[in-house]
């Protein structure tokens, strides 16, 4: 007969349940990591789109393999620990007390299972710092990729590519080692406890002879790493900050390292009185000599440094520092790239000549009278054709127009999706896809409305001047454009309703399969992308469009300029960013906050230099990183080691024709000037007193108003200037970067100028600085002089000029706002020209025109409707400063064949007199008044104008009759007549 039938056992249950648990919990994580995976996918994607794919692979090598040896060595140190603590438990342990009545119950719980559970809970353990470890992968490229700087500090004679390469690295894995120590001393102990090793009851034995061995051995371990740690940390005395300069001073390394010193000694001490106490019962001595180094850290860490500064630094601090301030002066030079500035002495003349015009005229010729920052919304206003378009900014750059090098301003037609109307995801993804070409424009003049004679316009792109023709105007990566595009697909995309675009470049991820549609579904978060009947097998996904994120995921290694710029290049418009390598480890270099360089810049750093530069096709996205460190004179270490580390990303072959329109970076310029205005100081004593600083002249405010409060009329520090004229050592023209100095002043106000820096532009001087230094001769030798206007006291100058002041009045009383531009400092000869373009907008518009120029050179002051007119009011000793009411409308600057041209004669001669002429004026002026007040606004213009004239051939009539001779000049008959705001 049948038995009865077999009970499944209930093991067997359990582990199906565990089973079904654990296949349950791993489609979940699988479900939530879709998403991530996706990611992963679609990077890698991406990089192989761009030929790139060795950087993505080099990029996750390098953070997997500090991640998993760091994990590796962790869990390593941690479960051979648990494993052994477990081994060195005691077999049996008597019950006296309820505490280990709850650790038999725990035993007997994992009795079996004990090695299961370390294992589990020294992975768990050790994933934490694996990865934050992996995000340490720059100092470990560094690390292994770096090199010698050849130059040694001048305390312990290393080469400056140890604290820049090694140093850190070694740092952050005795630290990490450390804490590991720490970390596996503690759960050793729990498990020591929990076996019954370590007892918290007063009875009998409370840590067995093998749980105070290996806690011994662990603790002796850790003193030895601390140890190594404090002999890191005396290199580190190099790198620390003081508060009048950083670096290791008298109390650094008379104080602090002896005491650092003793620390070692002491760690090591511990180190061995620990394995010495093994054989020993109890903690006694162990606990005297941690009780100890703790007294001597807090004592000779803290308080005798703290003596030593304070008795025999600060009584004489000057003295003992002399030499360390020093070692700061020359390593802040050289690691911020400020130690081979030119000084050009500039022997300043107040007074402005027309020979002196004569020795420059192109630095009037091509003065920028575009402020980029004021004409934006000029541009927009006038060139954004659509709503779904945007001018985000303005650069300046140069470019040979007509076969003459000219400035320009320049803008690209970025794509704004938020200007799309009834926003759909096929119109915000698949029909308006790109930007359009650019708004180009010279910035040395205007059309006769003020506003800029564009060279490059309008959609179709039109292209004039002789600029290289826009094949592929289409701009799919910008500026500040986000999202995705997908292209070839069956909608069409659009330029204008009347310019369509079909996309055939390179750039973008096939999307020829349903797991890549999937992926990218994933990826952007909308299920479009995986059902759209738009998208076909030959249709592109283009990301990562914006500029500066672009280059950040190619180069996650360098520090890139948030503000690129674009240029015409190859038939399309191409972007230029720059790269930065930065450090804060160079010995004895001064730190810099970067925001206070530049607003919206974070962090620190002591080192820095522009050594990389990244071009990305605007059409295609193709990204191409050239090393640029040399264009500077010498090689950077820090770039040259990612060149090693990342072989065939960057590229030493720079076409000249890109070249020519390489810039100085704004930021590199600002970091400089700010550390130059204390360390051009290079006598210690001078640096220590500060009694020769300088500071960046601060900006006159736009508004043209003046106040007795020196500081009311400054806006923070100026910016630098990019402009094209004749400066310093060059007797020709080139594209330069300028920013002035200033002494520095008690109010603020920043009040003479001292000097003027240079950045040179062209690729034959690129990356040269100069300085325009003001010097006097003052019996026979040459001195400083500090008694030339700065900024602020030359804008003080402009806008209380009577015919200034009247200007901004009429065209405020006519509904208009007046606004003034970029304050530029121009060498003519040995005068030094202040120009400010004026600027003027109709009440309810933002489109600012060019209405006006104001001159300054010494105490005299032009102004006009262009520079020639500022320049001849500036010039003449008696201006009458007639202004006009601003309701009328502006006439041509470009005078009439004859115009502007007058012939004087002696009485007698054939011609009018002098005294006809006045009398003509009269008549005119008369004429003007009727005019006026039958609101004949344009005919009022030109006669007062036609008046002005002949008051002005009639003074040179009588100068020329009293000295007796005839004489021919050429005047602008409109020096001072005004032309409309806005």
């Amino acid at each position: 007969m049948p038995g009865p039938p077999r009970a499944e056992p209930a093991g067997g249950a359990n582990r199906g349940r565990i089973v079904l648990g654990v296949v349950a919990m791993a489609l979940v994580v699988l479900a939530l990591s879709l998403r991530a995976i996706a990611t992963f996918w679609t990077d890698f994607l991406w990089f192989d789109s761009l030929d790139l794919t060795s950087v993505w692979t080099r990029l996750i090598s390098a953070k997997v393999t500090l991640g998993a040896a760091t994990g590796l060595v962790f869990f390593a140190l941690l479960w051979v620990n648990l494993v052994i603590a477990d081994r060195l438990a005691p077999r049996f342990r008597s019950v006296v007390g309820p505490d280990d009545e709850v650790l038999v119950r725990y035993r007997e719980l994992v009795a079996g299972r004990q090695r299961l559970v370390w294992l589990v809970v020294s992975i768990a353990i050790a994933i934490v710092p694996a990865f934050s470890a992996s995000a340490q992968w720059r100092q470990w490229l560094l690390f292994r990729f770096g090199g010698s700087f050849g130059v040694e500090d001048p305390e312990f004679g290393r080469d400056v590519g140890f604290y820049m390469f090694e140093l850190p690295f070694l740092t952050t894995v005795v630290d990490w080692l450390f804490a590991f120590l720490v970390v596996t001393v503690v759960m050793v102990g729990v498990v020591h406890y929990l076996n019954g090793a370590i007892r918290l009851q007063p009875l009998g034995e409370r840590v067995t002879p093998n749980a105070k061995a290996q806690l011994s051995v662990l603790l002796a371990l850790a003193a030895l790493t601390k140890a190594v740690d404090y002999a890191l940390r005396r290199y580190e005395l190099v790198l620390s900050g003081g508060t009048s300069f950083d670096g290791a001073g008298f109390t650094d390394i008379n104080a602090t390292l002896p005491a650092i010193q003793l620390m070692i000694l002491i760690s090591v001490s511990t180190a061995v009185l620990l394995l010495i106490n093994i054989a020993r019962k109890g903690w006694t001595l162990p606990v005297i000599i941690l009780a100890l180094w703790g007294l001597l850290a807090i004592i000779a860490g803290g308080l005798y440094p703290a003596f030593v500064q304070r008795f025999q630094v600060a009584p004489a601090e000057l003295a003992k520092e002399r030499p360390f301030i020093e070692r700061n002066i020359s390593a802040t030079r050289a690691a911020l790239g400020v130690d081979d500035i030119e000084t050009v002495e500039f022997d300043y003349t107040p007074e402005l000549s027309r020979e002196m015009v004569e020795e420059a005229p192109e630095n009037l010729e091509t003065a920028r009278l575009l402020d980029p920052t004021v004409i934006r919304p000029t541009i927009s206003d006038l060139q954004v054709e659509r709503e779904y378009y945007q001018f985000r900014d303005v650069d300046v750059d140069r470019y040979d127009v007509e076969d003459e090098r000219t400035p320009v301003v320049v803008s690209s037609r970025e794509l704004n999706l938020a200007g799309v109307t009834a926003p759909t995801w096929e119109k915000l993804h698949l029909v308006f896809t790109h930007g359009y070409a650019a708004a180009l424009a010279p910035a040395n003049s205007t059309n006769e409305r003020g506003e800029p004679q564009f060279l490059v316009r309008n959609i179709p792109a039109q292209v004039s001047g002789g600029l290289p023709p826009l094949l592929r105007p289409e701009l799919y990566h910008g500026e500040g454009m986000a999202g995705y595009a997908i292209v070839g697909t069956e909608q069409t995309e659009l330029s204008t309703d009347d310019v369509e675009a079909s996309y055939d470049g390179d750039a973008g991820v096939q999307l020829d399969s349903t797991a890549r549609r999937a992926a990218f579904a994933l990826r952007f978060g909308e299920i479009e992308p995986l059902i759209s009947g738009s998208i076909t097998d030959e249709s592109k996904v283009i990301f990562n469009r914006d500029i500066v994120e672009r280059v950040r995921e190619v180069a996650p290694f360098l520090e890139i300029d948030p503000d690129p710029y674009p240029v015409l290049l190859g038939g399309g418009v191409k972007y230029i960013v720059d790269g930065y390598t930065t450090s804060t480890n160079y010995p004895y270099s001064q730190r810099v906050d970067a925001a206070a360089v530049d607003e919206g810049s974070s962090g620190t750093f002591n080192y820095l230099r522009n050594s990389a530069k990244a071009v990305v096709d605007a059409y295609d996205g193709t990204v191409t990183l050239y090393l640029t460190d040399q264009l500077y004179g010498s090689q950077d270490p820090i770039i040259r080691a990612y060149d090693r580390a990342f072989p065939g990303l960057f590229t030493s072959e720079i076409p000249d024709e890109l070249a020519a329109h390489f810039r100085y970076p704004e930021f590199l310029f600002k970091a400089q000037t700010a550390v130059w205005g204390r360390y051009h100081q290079t006598n210690p004593s001078t640096f220590f007193n500060n009694s020769d600083r300088w500071v960046v002249a601060p900006r006159p405010t736009d508004v043209g108003t003046a106040s007795d409060d020196p500081t009311a009329s400054a806006e923070g520090p100026i910016d630098p200037y990019y402009q094209e004229m004749a400066i310093g050592t060059s007797d020709q023209s080139e594209f330069v970067l300028t920013r002035p100095f200033v002494l520095s002043s008690g109010d603020g106000s920043g009040r003479n100028l001292t000097s003027v820096m240079v950045a040179r532009n062209d690729p034959e001087n690129y990356g040269t600085l100069e300085q325009l230094l003001m010097v006097e001769q003052v019996d026979g030798s040459t001195q400083r002089n500090n008694s030339v206007d700065g900024p602020v006291q030359a804008n003080r100058k402009m806008v209380t000029y009577q015919p200034v002041a009247e200007y901004q009045t009429l065209v405020g009383r006519s509904g208009s706002r007046v606004r003034f531009g970029n304050i530029l400092t121009i060498p003519l000869g040995d005068a030094m020209v202040y120009l400010r373009p004026i600027y003027a907008a109709e009440e309810a518009s933002s489109r600012f025109t060019l209405q006006r120029v104001v001159l300054v050179s010494g105490d005299s002051v032009g102004f006009g409707q262009t520079i020639e007119f500022a320049l001849a009011d500036l010039l003449d000793s008696d201006p009458d400063g007639a202004v006009a009411d601003p309701d009328t409308d502006r006439p041509d600057p470009e005078p009439d064949e004859g115009e502007g041209t007058t012939t004087t004669t002696l009485p007698g001669d054939d011609g009018p007199t002098a005294t006809e002429l006045l009398a003509q004026a009269d008549e005119l002026f008369d004429e003007a008044d009727a005019r006026l007040a039958q609101r004949d606004l344009a005919g009022y213009e030109e006669a007062l104008a036609e008046a002005v004239a002949l008051v002005r051939r009639a003074s040179e009539l009588l100068r020329a009759s009293e000295a007796g001779s005839t004489t021919t000049s050429t005047t602008p008959s409109t020096t001072t007549t005004v032309a409309p705001g806005g």
